[in-house]
């Protein structure tokens, strides 16, 4: 055998060996990945950390092994390239194999991080769990006609869990765990002396969304369980999160009881949307009871319709039903909302009028125009009046707010509120002023 073909005989010997090699080595590490996850599926999670951990050594074992084999080659290869004439392919395959003798070494690392840290999350039967939530944070000043107050006033640690049972069912719970001292006044008519109710009591933990939902399409879906009602813009946007200003307009906090319309409902919930050209149409519809009044169900709904390219949304929202299972109280609620939102601006606007059996009738509405100054800053001003129909109970308030989300899961907020009880029946008008600092954060 001449010294050419002698080359060539030494060098395709020790690039089959190298081949055979790190096929072996591969698969042994492939094997050994692999086999943590399908144990999964069948072992209690004790039994699955361990034979992961032992699974993980095998595996740093068999990388170990599969480099020493790459430099013993290396070295062999580098002895043939230093007779051959041309050494160019040699040292290309070495460098594919350091290569991708790193990506293994990467994989093993970033596994053994998860396990380290016990971060890997397993659904008992779902084929797929997110988990996710928030912190929301508020310190208040609150200068009275009488006095100041201020308090670290707000807590609150909400969890959201949503898991994909399966094609086209969904679940979704959101629980919420609350220490709260809410601004009070200790006068009697509720509107000079401001004070923070005492927040000693343990922390109040509150089921706030739990439904299961059925997907037939994007025009019919129906979640059973406790829903965010479906009226107007601020309250289906609901999470602090998404917020500019966490405090919602006065109609939707009690009043004392109820609200205009319920925060939450308890029933049943049909919706769907569905594209026209350009433009959206959507629609909600519920059957549902209050908390604090399960023998009594309320229906209602919503219609809207959305021009996308102008940025306008207009809603139609109405319900009907019993405030109280001790007394005849029936009601009605009609409202419309109109959403502006195109470039920097957003314009909110929401308007409900009731008609109450044995009460008087109530009424509120809001604007609130928001401009974003940059990425990262956005200003706000809302105005927002309710009318509750009972003696002293009109009242306006002037919110102007500045907001600043230096990362994307971070919102920090600076909100000065006016708030004017006018005068009625004998009853002085009253001015409260409330300065607050508030911040989410939300995973």
């Amino acid at each position: 055998m001449n010294s050419v073909k002698k080359k060539e005989h030494i060098k395709n010997n020790l690039h089959g060996a190298l081949a055979i090699r790190l096929l072996q080595g591969v698969a042994i590490v492939s094997l050994v990945l692999a086999t943590p996850f399908a144990a999964f599926a069948d072992g209690e999670p004790d039994e699955q950390m361990q034979e992961m951990q032992d699974k993980l050594a095998e595996a740093m074992a068999a990388i170990q092994a599969l480099s020493r084999t790459v430099s013993t080659l290396q070295n062999e290869i580098a002895i043939q390239n230093a007779k051959a004439d041309n050494p160019s392919s040699s040292e290309t395959m070495m460098v594919e194999l350091d290569e991708r003798v790193e990506e293994l070494e990467d994989t093993v690392d970033t596994i053994d991080g998860r396990v380290g840290s016990r971060a890997v999350a397993n659904a008992f039967d779902a084929s797929k769990l997110d988990i996710g939530g928030f912190v929301d944070i508020a310190t208040t000043l609150a200068i009275g006609e009488d006095k100041t107050e201020a308090a670290f006033n707000r807590e609150v640690f909400e969890l959201l869990v949503k898991a994909k049972l399966g094609n086209s069912w969904d679940l979704f719970v959101a629980q919420a765990f609350i220490r709260n001292a809410p601004l009070r006044f200790s006068d009697p008519a509720g509107r000079r002396s401001p004070f923070f109710a005492n927040n000693n009591s343990p922390v109040v933990t509150d089921t706030v969304i739990a439904w299961a939902q059925y997907s037939k399409s994007d025009m019919f879906n129906v979640q059973f369980g406790r829903f965010i009602t479906p009226h107007g813009i601020i309250n289906i946007e609901h999470f602090p999160a998404n917020l500019l200003d966490p405090e919602q307009p006065q109609f939707l906090r009690p009043f004392p009881a109820q609200t205009i319309f319920a925060n939450f409902s308890d029933g049943l919930h049909v919706h769907g949307s569905k594209y026209v050209g350009n433009n959206k149409f959507s629609y909600n519809a519920y059957a549902a009871a209050w908390a604090g009044n399960s023998s009594n169900i309320n229906v209602g709904g919503r219609l809207a319709y959305s021009f996308e390219d102008a940025g306008l949304t207009f809603g139609l929202n109405g319900t009907y039903g019993d405030r109280s299972s001790t007394r005849d109280a029936n009601f009605a609620v009609l409202g419309a909302d109109v959403l502006f939102q195109k470039g920097r601006w957003t314009w909110k606007n929401e308007v409900y009028v009731t008609d109450e059996e044995g009460a008087a009738s109530k009424y509120a509405f809001y604007t609130m125009p928001a401009y974003k100054l940059t990425d990262k800053w956005t200003a706000f001003y809302r105005f927002d009046y309710l009318d509750t129909g009972a003696l002293g109970g009109e009242s306006f308030e002037n919110a102007l707010g500045l907001t600043f989300r230096p990362i994307f899961n971070t919102h920090l907020r600076g909100i000065y509120r006016w708030r004017r009880a006018t005068s009625d029946a004998g009853i002085p008008a009253a001015d409260t002023h409330v300065f607050q600092l508030s911040t989410t954060f939300n995973f």
